[in-house]
């Protein structure tokens, strides 16, 4: 399943305070680590991309709230422009509504905040979960989909579940 990531930057002036400081090479970085949490349940994730893209600082300021439908509203209206997009697409944010990260129901698209309290790659694979439909667990830490740890365990059930959700998406049926 092809992935493509994306610093993003405020349009109006990248050094804004409002923009990522990740960079390209951290999202490469962070993709290879991806990778190994996912081999674990035999999904396999390609990069497509790792770029950086620009959007509106009202934008910016509206995903720092929690807000995620302008976001969606100007990448329809071409006002975000998003090179080379994957399968799933992977947006590194200065903030997102004091999560750590964010999938909007339905979409194919996670949010990642600059500085989550938990690894990168597992908040990055926690997202992509929920994509491939699997729901946050209960009572055991060292799961991937627990909140707010570094777990990156996935049971059989779970390793099922995200090769059929994976398998809807390449087909077309989600």
């Amino acid at each position: 399943m092809s992935v493509s990531l994306y610093v993003v930057h405020a349009s109006e002036n990248p050094a804004s305070s409002a923009s990522s400081r990740r960079t390209t090479v951290e999202l490469e970085d962070i993709f290879t680590r991806m990778q190994t949490i996912w081999s674990q349940a035999g999904v396999g994730l390609i990069l497509e991309t790792a770029s950086s893209i620009t959007a509106p600082q009202s934008v910016l300021q509206d995903l720092a709230a929690g807000d995620t439908s302008s976001f969606f509203d100007a990448a329809g209206a071409g006002v975000i422009e998003i090179p080379d997009p994957g399968t799933l697409l992977g947006f590194y944010v200065k903030e997102i509504g004091g999560v750590n990260g964010l999938t909007p129901l339905g979409t194919r698209v996670f949010f990642v905040a600059d500085h989550p309290t938990v690894h990168d790659e597992r908040v990055s694979s926690h997202e992509i979960g929920h994509i491939l439909g699997l729901s946050h667990a209960l009572g055991d830490s060292g799961r991937l989909m627990f909140s707010g740890t570094n777990g990156t365990d996935l049971t059989d059930e779970e390793s099922v579940v995200a090769r059929y959700g994976a398998a809807a998406i390449l087909d077309g049926v989600r």
